[in-house]
């Protein structure tokens, strides 16, 4: 039977007992009985010829047991104060500087501190046989003890004394109120008493303390007043500890009772005023959770949002309880990411703190609501943080940072005093429990108590003091539930989004820099270039070669160099991958789109024993299958590393958390991906994080991708027909916007750039592959350069979309467009002004101003010019433009489908329906998405240019465009109908 408690008071015994039965328990009472007999009480009901009934023995047996606990304790503690008489002796110096050696005022400095910060602290001897002495220092207000080492460093000087023998034995001037360690029911306030007393004191100190010195009122509140009776006597002495534990006291009551209140209104309200975010229900009660107790740990699983819970309760804090500055503590790839959350939430501002020190020392001092640190410059700004900063709040976000409390950084953390403390972390403990205990001394150091006593409470210690497991964990709970909050994934399923995403940035090493400015600087030059004349097939490569160096140098310098070991993005994995797969249990799928990236990260995870599986494009399609069954059915398999070749048509729903190393420039890779985890048949929710060094050209390649929310965009859209993608003007326009001397009008390159990008062997696999191999040409009819010719697409739809119908003729000329038109106005020259770039001139005429030039024969600028676009031919023809729009938009939603990117290809089809249904209705442009039903409804089927059927077809592709997700089957159903719509054929059923 498990006792699942013990308590004993004067006489009486008492303890509860699990019966055998779930769920059932028994309070027993045991007291004295006669002729040292025992007189017990249990409910369970055995009869009495039984004697004693086994809940009874049970209680009995716990109960030795924590007695001899008990006497384990009290040998600790005195192994703790002799290993600080110990340090005294050699660690610490004192000199008196006031009263008497046995009743005064010393001077204590550390000559070694296991906090690396060497200070001085005040210590006040008031006894030399009893624990009743006082010091300053943060070891006397934790440990316990009544003790520390500057005390016996002065007790130990004190009796070095030539005198020490005759003054050992002398009494306190005047009695004295202190904070007792070895009183019954320790901490305790107790008064010493004098051999002589005045009267007129003695009455009061009998009123307020028993005969034998404990306080005997109530706390706090009658030693407050007994404070306030004696406060102008000069013949008593109160002491600090006695002070500052009945200032606890009444801190405590009433933090608890501000806590209830503060939870009680963020819940009842459901928002936090400021936040411009719908927190989910876990969230309003994590965000209650930090507000209202202050100081708290919070351990929610990763994913779950521990970041804008805290910023929440910091707003919260800030709006009504003064918190105007919040200091941010974290590792220095989530600093960026910090910044981003606040600004995307809240409309308070921010100040990453980086740089020189003369810059940091700036950057303290500004009026900002955040502020944002890595760990490492806590230690080196702490005397700044604390005398310029002096913060209200402090976030330690991944806070096993400082589970090492011996470490430099964890002490200084540590040093930082504020009001307010939220510890964040989704691992408080991985391998042993004093790990946890490090965190809790920023939280609260007086929850767990000292660290002899909490290795004695809850560790099974040898001979030698090796841990050889742990013990009284329930009791470990009920401490911390005051403190600390934790929700795993499971608990809170069915509130999370089926999907969540976050970007990590990672910083570069120098030696990734390096490779990657130079990189970067080679491809600026021929940016610059570009903007000027056309980059010749020989630059154009180079300008690649260049681009594909810096994106390797994003994820590991090895990749380029092929020497320098290890990467910053795989340290960041292995801490994911401990949490993720060590920690929860769970499967990862980790995507990159190198080969020699993911033999790097095979290296680290033999390192870290984790099982995995890797494919990539070598592996024999025969072989593909069997790596698949092994992640999803072998559970010590835990990550599915591929690269983007191998991950064409995967189907990994077995894992819940998809880590992508790196951005590739197609945002469509991106995405398949991502629904290689999430996709039909998943029943998790999935997180997706996407590594992205910070400050580098990923970072601007990233950027691009998630600005175009459907996400082939870039080959799908009207404006990019063409079978080959080029390199975008917003991405030269990124280059060239670098530090690279301007080229002059015509200039040449007078030196060779890029050689090293060129001698590149590693490659990208698969659809990267195909992205490293991107020419900038796109293709075209004739020799013109493919970064012109995308600019000439734009202007001519550009024109179709402001002209439509009044458009002849658009025909090349001079290096420009020219556009003839039925007839030209102020607007139409404003617009071909608008069109105009020094890439591609715009220029309007008339249709009577062609026919006279034609007249010039071979002297007309319109001689040599190439036909764009002709209304006669187009007629002619016999397929519209918008014709040809729809059924091209249906033929790559039809690709989409294939690779399972279900809402991009129902995006597409709503497309290529409504440019057919403006073809049936000889609009010069498809209506737009969000103008759908009115159009339908007001316009195509009163006119009868759309049946019954049709309109509710279209209506249909709206409807499923705007769905996160669509299922298989209304996709195929979709599809053909779509099909049958844009050959100009009824739709089947519907």
């Amino acid at each position: 039977n498990r006792v699942i408690e013990v308590d004993a008071d004067g006489e009486l015994l008492w303890g509860r007992v699990e019966d055998e039965e779930p769920d059932v328990y028994y309070d027993v009472e045991i007291r004295p009985g006669k002729d040292h007999g025992v007189n017990c009480q249990c409910p369970c009901g055995s009869p009495p010829a039984e004697g004693v009934c086994r809940h009874v023995v049970a209680v009995l047996f716990a109960y030795a047991g924590q007695c001899g606990e008990e006497r384990e304790m009290l040998s600790a503690a005195d192994n703790a104060i002799k290993d600080r008489a110990k340090r005294g002796r050699s660690e610490v110096q004192v000199q008196p500087t006031g009263g008497e050696p046995w009743f005064g005022v010393w001077h204590a400095a550390s000559l070694k501190s296991s906090t690396h910060f060497n200070k001085s602290y005040r210590v006040t001897i008031r006894s030399l046989h009893r624990r009743a002495n006082l010091c300053n220092c943060p070891d006397f207000a934790n440990n316990q003890l009544g003790t520390c080492k500057h005390i016996e460093a002065a007790l130990h000087k004190i009796r070095k004394h030539a005198d020490y023998d005759k003054f050992k034995d002398q009494p306190a001037p005047f009695p004295y109120v202190y904070l007792s360690w070895e009183a019954d029911n320790a901490p305790c306030i107790c008064v010493h008493r004098p051999r002589t007393t005045a009267p007129e004191l003695e009455i009061i100190l009998n009123d307020y303390f028993s005969a034998a010195g404990p306080f005997c009122r109530r706390l706090p509140d009658d030693f407050f007043r007994f404070m306030e009776i004696v406060e102008e006597r000069g013949d008593i002495h109160i002491g600090e500890d006695a002070v500052e534990y009945a200032r606890h006291q009444a801190a405590d009551a009433a933090r608890r009772l501000r806590a209830a209140e503060i939870q009680a209104r963020i819940r009842d309200s459901g928002r936090v005023p400021g936040v411009k975010a719908r927190l989910y229900p876990y969230q309003i009660e994590g965000t209650a959770f930090l507000a209202g107790t202050g100081r708290a740990l919070l351990a929610d699983d990763m994913g779950l949002g521990k970041t804008l819970q805290a910023i929440s309760a910091a707003v919260w804090l800030g709006r009504y309880e003064d918190v105007k500055r919040t200091l941010i503590i974290c590792p220095a790839s989530l600093k960026q990411q910090w910044a981003r959350e606040i600004a995307k939430f809240t409309d308070l501002t921010t100040q990453v703190v980086q740089g020189p020190p003369a810059e940091r020392g700036v950057q303290y001092r500004q009026a900002c609501d955040f502020f944002v640190i890595n760990y490492e410059l806590v230690r080196r700004d702490l005397s700044v943080i604390n005398e310029t900063l002096r913060p209200d709040l402090i976030i330690l976000d991944e806070a096993q940072r400082i589970k090492n409390w011996r470490t430099q950084i964890a002490s200084a953390v540590k040093l930082i005093p504020s009001r307010y403390a939220f510890v964040l972390s989704g691992t408080p403990l991985e391998n042993r429990l004093d790990e946890l205990y490090s965190l809790m001394q920023v939280v609260d150091p007086k929850v767990l108590g000292p660290l002899w006593r909490y290795m004695v409470d809850f560790h099974v210690t040898g001979e030698r003091g090796k841990v050889l497991g742990y013990r009284n964990l329930s009791v470990l709970r009920r401490r911390l539930m005051p403190v600390m909050l934790r929700r795993d994934r499971h608990l809170v399923s069915k509130q999370l989004p089926d999907r969540i995403e976050q970007r990590l940035d990672v910083e570069l090493t120098a030696k990734q820099r390096e490779l990657h400015d130079s990189a970067m600087s080679s491809a600026g030059i021929l940016a610059r270039i570009a903007k000027h004349r056309p980059l010749t097939p020989t630059e154009q490569n180079r300008l690649m070669a260049a681009l594909q160096q810096a994106r390797m140098a994003c994820d590991a310098a090895g990749l380029v160099d092929k020497e320098t070991e290890g990467s910053p993005k795989i340290d960041e994995l292995t801490a994911i991958l401990s949490e993720v797969c060590l920690q929860s249990g769970l499967k990862a799928v980790v995507f990159s789109q190198w080969k020699l990236m993911t033999k790097m990260v095979e290296h680290r995870l033999r390192r870290l024993r984790i099982g995995y599986v890797c494919l990539h494009g070598g592996v024999p399609t025969a072989k593909r299958g069997a790596l698949m069954d092994s992640f999803r059915d072998d559970d010590s398999i835990q990550v599915f590393l591929a690269t983007d070749a191998g991950g064409v048509g995967l189907n990994l729903q077995s894992g819940s958390v998809l880590i992508n190393l790196d951005v590739p420039w197609n945002p469509a890779v991106l995405e398949q991906r991502n629904g290689r985890v999430h996709r039909l048949g998943q029943t998790r929710k999935v997180q997706i994080i996407t590594m992205v060094a910070a400050d580098s050209y990923e970072e601007q390649v990233f950027s691009l991708v998630r600005n175009k929310q459907n996400l082939f965009d870039n080959v799908f859209a009207d404006d990019a027909a063409e079978d080959v993608v080029g390199v975008s003007k917003k991405l030269l326009e990124t280059l060239s916007a670098d530090d690279t001397p301007e080229l002059k009008e015509g200039a040449e390159e007078t030196e060779p750039v890029a050689e090293a990008a060129s001698e590149i062997t590693e490659e990208p696999e698969g659809a990267a592959a195909g992205e490293a191999a991107y020419e900038i040409s796109a293709r075209r009819a004739g020799g013109d350069d493919g970064l012109i010719e995308e600019q000439i697409t734009h202007c001519i739809e550009e024109l179709q979309q402001a002209f439509g119908a009044r458009i002849e003729r658009i025909m090349g000329a001079g290096g420009g467009l020219l556009a003839v038109l039925d007839e030209v106005n102020d607007e139409a020259d404003r617009v071909a002004a608008r069109l105009s770039s020094a890439m591609v001139p715009v220029a309007v005429i008339d249709l009577r101003t062609l026919k006279g030039l034609s007249r010039l024969g071979s002297g007309s600028p319109v001689a040599e010019g190439k036909t764009y676009y002709e209304a006669a031919g187009d007629q002619e023809a016999g397929e519209s433009r918008l014709l040809a729009l729809a059924r091209e938009k249906f033929k790559a939603a039809q690709v989409l489908a294939g690779q399972q990117l279900t809402s991009g290809a129902v995006e597409v089809l709503q497309s290529s329906l409504l440019a057919a249904a403006a073809h049936r209705a000889g609009l010069d442009n498809p209506v737009p998405i969000g103008e759908a039903a009115v159009w339908l409804y007001g316009e195509a089927l009163p006119r009868g240019v759309l049946n019954q059927q049709e309109a509710e077809l279209i209506s249909r592709g709206v409807a499923l465009s705007q769905c996160r997700s669509v299922p298989e089957p209304l996709l195929s159903d979709l599809l053909r109908d779509t099909e049958l719509f844009v050959n100009d054929e009824r739709p089947s059923q519907l």
